[in-house]
Protein backbone atom coordinates (compact mmCIF):
# COMPACT_ATOMS: atom_id res chain seq x y z
CA UNK A 1 0.00 0.00 0.00
CA UNK A 2 2.84 2.89 -1.44
CA UNK A 3 4.99 0.72 0.56
CA UNK A 4 8.23 2.26 -0.70
CA UNK A 5 6.97 4.64 -2.75
CA UNK A 6 8.85 7.61 -3.38
CA UNK A 7 8.10 10.88 -2.11
CA UNK A 8 7.21 13.65 -4.92
CA UNK A 9 8.87 15.92 -3.45
CA UNK A 10 11.61 16.55 -1.01
CA UNK A 11 10.80 16.54 3.14
CA UNK A 12 10.82 19.91 4.53
CA UNK A 13 12.63 20.00 8.20
CA UNK A 14 13.42 23.29 9.53
CA UNK A 15 15.42 22.90 12.87
CA UNK A 16 14.31 23.70 16.16
CA UNK A 17 15.44 27.39 16.37
CA UNK A 18 13.07 27.60 13.59
CA UNK A 19 9.82 26.18 14.61
CA UNK A 20 9.89 28.16 17.69
CA UNK A 21 10.08 31.24 15.86
CA UNK A 22 7.45 29.92 13.55
CA UNK A 23 4.88 28.86 16.37
CA UNK A 24 5.51 32.12 18.81
CA UNK A 25 2.82 33.86 18.07
CA UNK A 26 0.22 30.74 18.37
CA UNK A 27 2.12 29.22 21.64
CA UNK A 28 2.31 32.66 23.21
CA UNK A 29 4.74 31.57 25.84
CA UNK A 30 4.89 27.96 25.92
CA UNK A 31 7.90 26.47 24.56
CA UNK A 32 8.76 24.08 21.92
CA UNK A 33 11.13 21.33 23.97
CA UNK A 34 11.04 18.68 20.61
CA UNK A 35 10.11 18.13 17.19
CA UNK A 36 9.97 14.51 15.09
CA UNK A 37 9.82 14.26 12.00
CA UNK A 38 6.67 12.06 10.79
CA UNK A 39 5.94 9.16 8.66
CA UNK A 40 3.31 9.15 5.91
CA UNK A 41 2.62 11.59 3.09
CA UNK A 42 4.76 11.97 0.13
CA UNK A 43 3.81 15.32 -0.93
CA UNK A 44 4.13 17.64 2.47
CA UNK A 45 6.14 17.74 5.47
CA UNK A 46 4.14 16.60 8.96
CA UNK A 47 6.76 17.47 12.16
CA UNK A 48 5.57 16.40 15.60
CA UNK A 49 6.19 18.99 17.71
CA UNK A 50 6.35 19.07 21.62
CA UNK A 51 6.37 21.74 24.15
CA UNK A 52 7.45 22.40 27.94
CA UNK A 53 3.83 21.66 29.04
CA UNK A 54 3.81 18.26 27.24
CA UNK A 55 1.05 19.03 24.40
CA UNK A 56 1.61 18.04 21.10
CA UNK A 57 1.20 18.79 17.81
CA UNK A 58 1.27 18.20 13.79
CA UNK A 59 3.18 21.17 12.23
CA UNK A 60 2.33 20.87 8.66
CA UNK A 61 4.07 22.19 5.81
CA UNK A 62 3.06 22.72 2.31
CA UNK A 63 5.39 22.63 -0.69
CA UNK A 64 4.24 25.06 -2.28
CA UNK A 65 2.62 28.04 -2.48
CA UNK A 66 -1.08 27.56 -3.29
CA UNK A 67 -4.43 27.61 -2.20
CA UNK A 68 -4.06 24.15 -0.69
CA UNK A 69 -3.81 24.52 3.16
CA UNK A 70 -6.84 27.08 2.87
CA UNK A 71 -8.79 24.52 1.45
CA UNK A 72 -7.56 21.91 4.45
CA UNK A 73 -8.34 24.42 6.84
CA UNK A 74 -12.44 25.01 5.19
CA UNK A 75 -13.01 21.75 5.22
CA UNK A 76 -12.35 20.89 8.29
CA UNK A 77 -14.60 23.59 9.71
CA UNK A 78 -16.55 22.24 7.65
CA UNK A 79 -16.59 19.17 8.68
CA UNK A 80 -16.60 19.68 12.47
CA UNK A 81 -18.83 17.78 13.87
CA UNK A 82 -19.33 15.68 11.27
CA UNK A 83 -16.47 13.76 10.32
CA UNK A 84 -13.34 13.39 12.94
CA UNK A 85 -10.45 15.67 11.10
CA UNK A 86 -8.20 17.59 13.02
CA UNK A 87 -8.57 20.84 14.10
CA UNK A 88 -6.59 23.87 12.59
CA UNK A 89 -5.24 25.58 15.44
CA UNK A 90 -2.95 28.13 13.61
CA UNK A 91 -1.57 29.26 10.03
CA UNK A 92 0.33 31.15 8.18
CA UNK A 93 0.90 31.58 4.11
CA UNK A 94 2.71 34.84 4.40
CA UNK A 95 6.15 32.78 4.21
CA UNK A 96 7.61 35.92 5.54
CA UNK A 97 8.71 33.70 9.31
CA UNK A 98 9.37 30.86 7.06
CA UNK A 99 9.95 29.68 3.22
CA UNK A 100 6.96 27.94 2.69
CA UNK A 101 3.46 28.48 4.11
CA UNK A 102 2.46 26.05 7.46
CA UNK A 103 -0.18 25.15 9.26
CA UNK A 104 -0.65 23.42 13.42
CA UNK A 105 -3.05 21.19 14.12
CA UNK A 106 -4.12 19.42 17.26
CA UNK A 107 -2.44 15.97 17.64
CA UNK A 108 -4.99 13.00 17.41
CA UNK A 109 -4.21 9.74 18.67
CA UNK A 110 -4.39 6.83 16.29
CA UNK A 111 -2.75 4.33 14.14
CA UNK A 112 -3.39 4.49 10.53
CA UNK A 113 -5.78 1.92 9.37
CA UNK A 114 -3.10 0.32 7.04
CA UNK A 115 -1.24 -1.25 10.32
CA UNK A 116 -4.63 -3.24 10.96
CA UNK A 117 -4.70 -4.41 7.25
CA UNK A 118 -1.39 -5.44 8.02
CA UNK A 119 -2.47 -7.23 11.78
CA UNK A 120 -4.83 -9.95 9.14
CA UNK A 121 -7.14 -9.65 12.72
CA UNK A 122 -10.26 -10.27 10.98
CA UNK A 123 -12.58 -9.07 13.73
CA UNK A 124 -10.74 -5.67 13.67
CA UNK A 125 -10.51 -5.35 10.48
CA UNK A 126 -13.92 -5.45 9.98
CA UNK A 127 -14.80 -3.00 12.57
CA UNK A 128 -11.97 -0.54 11.24
CA UNK A 129 -13.61 -0.93 8.07
CA UNK A 130 -16.81 -0.75 9.26
CA UNK A 131 -16.28 2.73 10.64
CA UNK A 132 -14.43 3.94 7.54
CA UNK A 133 -17.89 3.29 5.72
CA UNK A 134 -19.68 5.32 8.36
CA UNK A 135 -17.28 7.91 7.92
CA UNK A 136 -17.23 8.08 3.84
CA UNK A 137 -20.93 8.42 3.76
CA UNK A 138 -20.93 11.28 5.80
CA UNK A 139 -18.02 12.39 3.77
CA UNK A 140 -20.29 12.28 0.60
CA UNK A 141 -23.91 13.34 2.75
CA UNK A 142 -22.00 16.96 2.13
CA UNK A 143 -22.79 18.47 -1.55
CA UNK A 144 -22.01 21.23 -4.04
CA UNK A 145 -24.27 23.22 -6.43
CA UNK A 146 -22.10 21.49 -9.04
CA UNK A 147 -18.68 19.39 -9.36
CA UNK A 148 -15.71 20.92 -10.10
CA UNK A 149 -12.64 21.85 -8.03
CA UNK A 150 -12.55 24.39 -5.36
CA UNK A 151 -11.01 28.03 -4.29
CA UNK A 152 -10.06 28.78 -0.51
CA UNK A 153 -13.78 29.54 0.11
CA UNK A 154 -15.06 25.93 -0.77
CA UNK A 155 -16.79 27.83 -4.08
CA UNK A 156 -16.01 25.92 -7.34
CA UNK A 157 -13.34 27.51 -9.29
CA UNK A 158 -13.40 25.00 -12.34
CA UNK A 159 -15.92 23.18 -13.19
CA UNK A 160 -15.35 19.38 -14.36
CA UNK A 161 -17.57 17.10 -15.08
CA UNK A 162 -17.06 12.69 -15.80
CA UNK A 163 -18.54 11.74 -19.43
CA UNK A 164 -17.32 9.17 -21.53
CA UNK A 165 -15.94 11.39 -24.19
CA UNK A 166 -14.43 13.58 -20.92
CA UNK A 167 -13.23 10.07 -19.45
CA UNK A 168 -11.50 9.72 -22.71
CA UNK A 169 -9.64 12.09 -22.97
CA UNK A 170 -7.63 12.75 -19.64
CA UNK A 171 -6.89 8.74 -20.48
CA UNK A 172 -5.45 9.70 -23.94
CA UNK A 173 -4.32 12.73 -22.40
CA UNK A 174 -2.06 11.46 -20.15
CA UNK A 175 -0.73 8.37 -22.05
CA UNK A 176 -0.37 10.22 -25.52
CA UNK A 177 0.90 13.55 -24.72
CA UNK A 178 1.87 13.73 -21.39
CA UNK A 179 4.22 11.58 -19.24
CA UNK A 180 2.70 8.17 -18.61
CA UNK A 181 4.13 6.36 -21.90
CA UNK A 182 7.75 7.14 -20.38
CA UNK A 183 6.85 5.01 -17.45
CA UNK A 184 4.76 2.63 -18.46
CA UNK A 185 5.74 -0.13 -21.24
CA UNK A 186 4.06 0.78 -24.81
CA UNK A 187 2.29 -2.62 -25.17
CA UNK A 188 0.55 -1.83 -21.86
CA UNK A 189 -0.27 1.92 -23.13
CA UNK A 190 -1.62 0.16 -25.94
CA UNK A 191 -3.82 -2.11 -23.72
CA UNK A 192 -5.08 0.66 -21.31
CA UNK A 193 -5.86 2.45 -24.17
CA UNK A 194 -8.06 -0.30 -25.99
CA UNK A 195 -9.36 -0.89 -22.07
CA UNK A 196 -10.70 2.37 -21.11
CA UNK A 197 -12.17 2.72 -25.20
CA UNK A 198 -14.20 0.06 -24.32
CA UNK A 199 -15.87 0.47 -21.53
CA UNK A 200 -16.34 4.27 -21.49
CA UNK A 201 -19.94 4.01 -22.24
CA UNK A 202 -19.91 3.80 -18.36
CA UNK A 203 -19.03 7.18 -18.20
CA UNK A 204 -21.95 7.99 -19.33
CA UNK A 205 -24.09 7.31 -16.01
CA UNK A 206 -21.61 7.57 -13.06
CA UNK A 207 -24.06 9.08 -10.89
CA UNK A 208 -23.70 11.49 -8.67
CA UNK A 209 -20.96 14.14 -9.48
CA UNK A 210 -21.21 17.05 -6.79
CA UNK A 211 -20.61 15.45 -3.17
CA UNK A 212 -17.26 16.35 -1.03
CA UNK A 213 -14.64 14.10 -2.54
CA UNK A 214 -11.08 13.28 -0.27
CA UNK A 215 -9.47 12.29 -3.28
CA UNK A 216 -7.16 10.42 -1.29
CA UNK A 217 -9.20 8.14 0.86
CA UNK A 218 -7.11 5.27 1.84
CA UNK A 219 -5.88 3.35 4.59
CA UNK A 220 -2.76 5.51 4.99
CA UNK A 221 -5.14 8.69 5.55
CA UNK A 222 -7.16 7.23 8.07
CA UNK A 223 -6.47 6.80 11.70
CA UNK A 224 -7.96 4.57 14.12
CA UNK A 225 -8.11 3.61 18.00
CA UNK A 226 -9.09 0.60 20.07
CA UNK A 227 -12.14 1.52 21.91
CA UNK A 228 -12.72 -1.38 23.40
CA UNK A 229 -11.39 -5.11 22.83
CA UNK A 230 -11.19 -5.60 19.05
CA UNK A 231 -13.36 -2.55 18.27
CA UNK A 232 -12.07 0.43 16.32
CA UNK A 233 -12.76 3.65 16.06
CA UNK A 234 -11.76 6.98 13.58
CA UNK A 235 -10.08 9.13 15.37
CA UNK A 236 -9.29 11.24 12.05
CA UNK A 237 -9.36 11.68 8.32
CA UNK A 238 -6.03 13.07 6.99
CA UNK A 239 -4.90 14.81 4.30
CA UNK A 240 -7.40 16.96 2.50
CA UNK A 241 -5.50 19.56 0.19
CA UNK A 242 -7.27 17.42 -3.11
CA UNK A 243 -10.65 17.73 -2.36
CA UNK A 244 -12.71 18.96 -4.57
CA UNK A 245 -16.76 18.20 -5.65
CA UNK A 246 -17.38 14.81 -7.62
CA UNK A 247 -18.11 12.01 -7.56
CA UNK A 248 -18.66 9.67 -4.41
CA UNK A 249 -16.97 6.41 -6.59
CA UNK A 250 -13.53 8.24 -6.53
CA UNK A 251 -13.26 7.74 -2.95
CA UNK A 252 -14.60 4.05 -3.18
CA UNK A 253 -12.28 3.37 -5.83
CA UNK A 254 -9.04 4.62 -3.86
CA UNK A 255 -10.47 2.59 -1.01
CA UNK A 256 -10.29 -0.20 -2.42
CA UNK A 257 -7.27 0.14 -4.70
CA UNK A 258 -5.42 -2.73 -3.49
CA UNK A 259 -8.50 -5.06 -2.09
CA UNK A 260 -8.04 -8.19 -4.29
CA UNK A 261 -11.65 -9.66 -5.33
CA UNK A 262 -10.74 -13.01 -3.97
CA UNK A 263 -9.87 -10.95 -0.50
CA UNK A 264 -11.60 -11.11 3.04
CA UNK A 265 -10.56 -7.71 3.84
CA UNK A 266 -12.15 -4.46 3.89
CA UNK A 267 -14.61 -4.81 0.98
CA UNK A 268 -17.28 -6.06 2.57
CA UNK A 269 -17.91 -4.38 5.93
CA UNK A 270 -16.78 -0.98 4.26
CA UNK A 271 -19.43 -0.61 1.23
CA UNK A 272 -22.54 -2.86 3.69
CA UNK A 273 -21.51 -0.05 6.16
CA UNK A 274 -21.39 2.58 3.70
CA UNK A 275 -24.62 1.80 2.31
CA UNK A 276 -26.18 1.37 5.64
CA UNK A 277 -25.17 5.19 6.35
CA UNK A 278 -26.68 6.67 3.60
CA UNK A 279 -23.68 6.04 0.80
CA UNK A 280 -25.44 5.80 -2.76
CA UNK A 281 -24.40 3.24 -5.30
CA UNK A 282 -24.67 3.52 -8.50
CA UNK A 283 -25.54 0.79 -10.99
CA UNK A 284 -22.13 -1.14 -12.02
CA UNK A 285 -20.34 0.94 -9.26
CA UNK A 286 -17.03 -1.08 -8.85
CA UNK A 287 -16.90 -1.31 -12.05
CA UNK A 288 -16.97 2.80 -12.57
CA UNK A 289 -15.25 2.82 -9.39
CA UNK A 290 -12.03 1.08 -10.83
CA UNK A 291 -12.57 3.67 -13.78
CA UNK A 292 -12.41 6.50 -12.16
CA UNK A 293 -9.34 5.10 -10.09
CA UNK A 294 -7.68 4.80 -12.99
CA UNK A 295 -7.87 8.38 -14.04
CA UNK A 296 -5.67 8.26 -10.74
CA UNK A 297 -3.07 6.01 -11.25
CA UNK A 298 -2.26 7.34 -14.17
CA UNK A 299 -2.26 11.11 -12.84
CA UNK A 300 0.12 9.60 -10.54
CA UNK A 301 2.40 8.42 -12.97
CA UNK A 302 1.89 11.23 -15.58
CA UNK A 303 4.86 13.35 -13.95
CA UNK A 304 8.68 13.91 -15.50
CA UNK A 305 10.14 11.71 -12.76
CA UNK A 306 8.76 9.15 -10.95
CA UNK A 307 10.40 6.81 -8.70
CA UNK A 308 11.11 2.93 -9.52
CA UNK A 309 8.86 1.98 -6.96
CA UNK A 310 6.18 3.92 -7.39
CA UNK A 311 6.09 2.68 -11.52
CA UNK A 312 6.21 -0.89 -10.21
CA UNK A 313 3.62 -0.75 -7.86
CA UNK A 314 1.13 1.49 -10.02
CA UNK A 315 1.83 -0.58 -13.38
CA UNK A 316 0.78 -3.96 -10.84
CA UNK A 317 -2.54 -1.72 -9.99
CA UNK A 318 -3.28 -1.32 -13.33
CA UNK A 319 -2.85 -4.60 -14.65
CA UNK A 320 -5.00 -6.55 -12.02
CA UNK A 321 -7.50 -3.96 -12.34
CA UNK A 322 -7.95 -5.16 -15.99
CA UNK A 323 -7.50 -8.88 -15.58
CA UNK A 324 -10.04 -8.82 -12.52
CA UNK A 325 -12.72 -7.11 -14.59
CA UNK A 326 -14.72 -9.68 -14.97
CA UNK A 327 -15.02 -10.36 -11.29
CA UNK A 328 -16.50 -7.16 -10.99
CA UNK A 329 -19.88 -8.06 -11.56
CA UNK A 330 -20.14 -10.65 -9.27
CA UNK A 331 -19.43 -8.42 -6.49
CA UNK A 332 -21.47 -6.01 -7.20
CA UNK A 333 -24.57 -8.68 -6.94
CA UNK A 334 -23.52 -8.67 -3.40
CA UNK A 335 -24.67 -5.20 -2.58
CA UNK A 336 -27.90 -4.92 -2.50
CA UNK A 337 -30.02 -1.68 -2.31
CA UNK A 338 -30.03 -0.91 1.24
Amino acid sequence: MKAGWERSNDYIMPDLHEVRNMLKPFLKGRFVEKIARLSGGLNNSNIKVTTDSHEDFVLRIYNERSNNMKIEAEIARLLDGRVPVPQTLYADSSCSVFHYPFMLMKWVPGVQLSEMVDRKNEKILWTAAHAAGEALANIHAVTFPESGFLDDELNIKERVEITADTFLEFIEEMIEKGYVSKHLEETLCGDVVRFAQEHASLMDDPGDQHSLVHSDFNPLNILVVEEKESEMKISAILDWEYAFSGSPLMDIGNMLRYEGMGSTGMLKPFILSYQENGGVLPEDWLKKAKLLDLIALLDLLNKEECGEVRVKDITGLIMNMMNEWERYEAVQRTFGKV
